[in-house]
């Protein structure tokens, strides 16, 4: 039998448990599911076929598949729903908060969000609702209902008389939201600061009023950057009046970083982060959109080679040498691009210091393409002995680098501009500019200087 005292599930837990499905071993199956964790089940969840997700779902304990299910990938969940069934899914979530089943049910379409919503118990379908009238991706989707919060005229004594005698105290908390009259915050008090106050001392004289306060409207992604710029636990969030009407805690804010950061590496790439579980057609029809702009791109750079299609037919090397400066070329864009995203997403480009990321990229690439102009004609006089060759291959590395660099940041920055995601289309764009410039540059100038 496996170690389970490793957090990750290993290959012969995962081995033993895919065979114990397939023999249909429901003993064995049940004995590995209560040695793992949640966790743990939902990435064997995420690494299995549909088949044996359908038969595992079926068979496992009640209690794991709840905690396990707010760990699984959306398109997962639809996969579980439209196995396990609208009411049993809403049955497993009765027993989440509204912050959790929000998380979950954001993902699903219209008609079944709307079908488990229905079958939640009153008080939680009210938070729900709540929750979901704030907009996508925005603080108010963050919010947790559930915290403490005591007036600023209260003493130690009465806030731990409070905490003692409350039933509907959070179960787990680390600071508590201080208000005035107007229920507005001003200021926060650490569960250590309380610890060592005197009973009789005012909560007004411990408290922290240096506090970062959030409104429902802003994007998730600000709310983070406000987290790690100021080391935040928590922070308070107020309605339009002002007023606390929840808070927003580190650990939603750690996975909202996750998931924006991987949402970008999947967008650069243009799949998708399921696609090693998703079926056939879900994954052809992902990917084949972008793979036929892609195609269309290739084609017009094609139109572009053609036209110089004498050129080629009179000096062979132009063909062996062309593909080495837009392969060159394009990786510049792409190191520029993927600079330029970064800075747009942590809100470090600002129009203060556009116009010097600019001039620095394409400074960048014109140093670069002059030392790899140096180093790459050593090998072009070895292997041809042309000195015009050598000369117009250098010439060209240099133009097609600073344009590459120029060009990668400036796509994403006017494509952030005109309000599209520069993740999903900048890599498309550079691509197509670099391979296109590079082999208008070189078969141009060889046009010009070679045979004229």
């Amino acid at each position: 039998m496996a170690d389970y005292l490793s957090y990750e599930l290993d290959e012969k837990t995962i081995d033993l448990l895919t065979k114990s499905i397939d023999q249909e071993d429901r003993d064995t199956i049940l004995q590995i599911t209560q040695k793992i964790d949640e966790v743990q089940l939902a990435y064997f969840l995420l690494i299995s076929t549909t088949e044996h997700r359908s038969q595992l779902i079926k068979i496992i304990d009640q209690n794991l598949l709840e905690m396990a299910f707010i760990h699984i990938v959306p398109e997962l969940r639809v996969e579980i729903i439209n196995i396990l069934g609208i009411r049993r899914i809403a049955k497993i979530l009765a027993a989440f908060n509204a912050e959790d089943i929000v998380a979950i049910v954001k993902d699903l379409d219209n008609k079944d969000k709307t079908s488990i919503i229905k079958l939640l118990p009153q008080a939680i379908k009210k938070s729900v609702d709540e929750l979901l009238s704030y907009p996508e991706e925005s603080a108010g989707r963050l919010i947790h209902k559930d915290i403490v919060i005591a007036p600023e005229y209260w003493n130690v004594e009465q806030l731990l008389k409070f905490l003692h005698h409350h039933r509907k105290a959070p179960k787990k908390f680390y600071q508590i939201f201080v208000v005035n009259p107007k229920l507005e915050p001003v200021g926060v008090v650490e569960l250590s600061d309380i610890l060592y106050a005197q009973i009789d001392k005012s909560i007004k004289d411990i408290m922290k009023t240096d506090i970062k306060v959030i409104k429902t409207g802003i994007d998730q992604e600000e709310v983070a950057s406000i987290f790690q710029k100021y080391s935040l636990l928590s922070a308070p969030v107020i309605n339009k009046e002002g007023r606390i009407i929840g808070a927003i805690l580190i650990e939603d804010v750690v996975n909202v970083i996750q998931q924006e950061t991987e949402e970008d590496i999947f967008k650069l790439n243009r799949v998708s982060k399921t696609d090693v579980s998703s079926s056939l057609y879900r994954t052809v029809v992902k990917r084949l959109p972008w793979l036929l702009i892609n195609l269309c791109t290739a084609t017009l750079s094609s139109l572009v080679i053609g036209l110089f299609g004498n050129t080629l037919k009179q000096l062979i090397e132009l063909s062996i040498i062309m593909p080495m400066i837009a392969s060159i070329g394009g990786n510049a864009g792409l190191q520029a691009v993927t600079v330029t995203i970064r800075a747009i997403t942590t809100k470090q480009l600002t129009k203060q210091n556009t116009a010097r990321l600019l001039m620095k990229e394409l400074l960048t690439g014109l140093i670069s393409g002059i030392i790899l102009a140096v180093v790459s004609v050593m090998f072009i006089i070895l292997r041809f002995h042309n000195i015009k060759l050598e000369i117009l291959f250098g010439i060209s590395i240099i133009i097609t680098f600073t344009i590459a660099t120029s060009a990668g940041a400036m796509i994403p920055i006017i494509l952030n501009s005109l309000r599209i995601d520069p993740a999903v289309s900048s890599s498309i764009l550079i691509c197509f500019t670099t391979d296109t410039l590079s082999f208008l540059t070189f078969l141009g100038l060889a046009t010009a200087f070679l045979f004229n």
